[in-house]
């Protein structure tokens, strides 16, 4: 098992290199294809309309200053990827073969380029840094609510991808995903740990055996994990407490497991997750 075609995103940004460097790495070992798609925002179409709703009309040398910033990010992405590439002794570029990584040609809107992408993707990755800014985390949201892409949010170095994993099990149908969409990392993982809540644990809305959890990891020649049991007031906070007690360089988790508006309001496991820095790669889906 393995991915073929994974996506990466960058924004032109200090998260970039991150994202890129998995990616690149996640090619290596799979023989796949990364297509990076840039997130940059498309400030001069915005400025055109904004000037458009005022009645104004924008002067050319501004529109020009502004597509001139967007090509310098656009150069900054590609350079980056380059050296992600050459890095993981990846081909850079568009063309035919894998291991490859190439960057897109920005066109439509990032929400419209990630869903358009997304429908054949094995895997998304993006860096924990552009989950700081509002709009990287409303595009986190679209990839995993709306596309239902599995999304990887890179942290520290892609070779921990290869030590000791950890999934945190519910039995929930986000969490069922979130495992399948894991398998070829949970294939490389050195040792597997399940990770379970016993604060949170519900037994009556899901079905949280870690035997049968085991048992459809035996079936596709992953191996059994561990068991541990967490506990704690906050559930999140408990199972990445576990997670790196066991030196996991990944967490595999169902992401929004109640409805999203709960969550905001009462804050979940998922926010415990993506509110950390630091700490092991997450593999999340909805």
């Amino acid at each position: 098992m393995s991915f073929k075609r994974i996506l990466a995103l960058a924004s032109g940004g200090a998260g970039d290199a991150s994202a890129l460097a998995f990616a690149a790495w996640l090619a290596g070992q799979h023989d796949a294809v990364v297509e990076v798609i840039p997130t940059y925002a498309d400030s001069a179409i915005d400025m055109i309309a904004l000037g458009m709703t005022l009645g104004a009309t924008l002067s050319q040398e501004a529109i020009e200053e502004v597509t001139a910033a967007e090509r310098e990010l656009h150069d900054r992405i590609t350079e980056a990827a380059r050296q992600a590439a050459n890095e993981a002794d990846v081909v850079f570029g568009a063309g035919e073969g894998a291991p490859r990584l190439s960057v897109l040609t920005r066109g439509l809107r990032p929400s419209l380029a990630v869903s358009r992408h997304a429908a054949l993707a094995d895997l998304v990755v993006v860096a924990q840094e552009a989950l700081q800014t509002g709009p990287g985390r409303e595009l986190l949201g679209q990839t995993l609510l709306a596309d239902r892409a599995p999304v990887l949010i890179a942290r520290g170095e892609p070779e921990r991808l290869a030590g000791p994993a950890a999934i945190a099990w519910d039995g929930s149908p986000q969490a069922g995903r979130a495992v399948r969409a894991a398998l070829p990392l949970l294939a490389m993982a050195s040792a597997i740990h399940v990770l379970q809540c016993v604060t949170t644990l519900d037994p009556q809305t899901a079905d949280p055996d870690v035997e049968h959890l085991n048992a459809y990891l035996r079936l596709h020649g992953v191996g059994a994990g561990v068991a541990t049991l967490v506990e704690g007031p906050e559930e999140g906070a408990a199972l990445i407490a576990g997670a790196e007690a066991l030196q996991a360089g990944l967490l595999v988790a169902g992401a929004w497991g109640h409805s999203r508006v709960r969550e905001t309001v009462f804050g979940g496991a998922t926010r415990s997750f993506l509110g950390r820095k630091e700490g092991p790669s997450l593999l999340l889906a909805h």
